[in-house]
């Protein structure tokens, strides 16, 4: 169409969201499940204060790093609650024979209360930081693959979205999750 933009992420490329269908979380009772993977390493602050300083953490000949922008700091362990939620909601979804995406379109209202957080604005704010953080933060690991090794980059989240009405109400979120 003549004078439509196309929606560009937050480093000027392209909104994976164009080309993605989106798996649109019903509700229900699928609740965060135990992530052991997430809590083995430090992939996030302890704190609740802002971090920037990175985690640089080895064990086994693994090396991972874990690196906050100034802006928005690492990613806390408040936050891991996020991804813990979305990756049941996909799990639960995959185990009832739905067709799921990494990208996700729910209402904050959802999460909040999946994840046993209040739903004032207050909470509504710490989640749309908590989603900053999530992005921002950026992981390095070093992945043994047999004889050799290799260095692999990312972040939590690849880009998100808050969709709101004209006077502020929010509407929905939508996040894509990484490969």
């Amino acid at each position: 169409m003549a004078g439509v933009m196309p929606q560009r992420g937050q480093q000027g490329r392209e909104s994976e969201r164009l080309r993605l269908d989106p798996f649109i979380i019903a509700g229900g009772d699928a609740s965060p499940r135990d992530q052991r993977d997430l809590m083995e390493r430090p992939f996030f602050s302890l704190s609740k204060a802002k971090r920037v300083a990175p985690i640089l953490y080895e064990a086994g000949g693994q090396r991972v790093e874990i690196h906050g922008l100034a802006e928005h700091g690492m990613a806390t362990i408040w936050d891991a609650d996020v991804l813990i939620w979305a990756a049941s909601q996909i799990v639960e979804a995959e185990n009832g024979g739905l067709r799921t995406s990494r990208f996700l379109r729910f209402t904050p209202y959802q999460l909040l209360t999946a994840v046993g957080r209040a739903t004032g604005s207050r909470e509504y704010r710490l989640l749309k930081a908590a989603f900053a953080r999530l992005q921002s933060t950026v992981i390095r690991t070093t992945i043994r693959n047999g004889e050799h090794w290799r260095r692999h980059q990312f972040s939590w989240i690849n880009e998100w979205e808050e969709r709101t009405t004209r006077d502020g109400r929010v509407e929905g979120m939508e996040c894509v999750l990484p490969d």
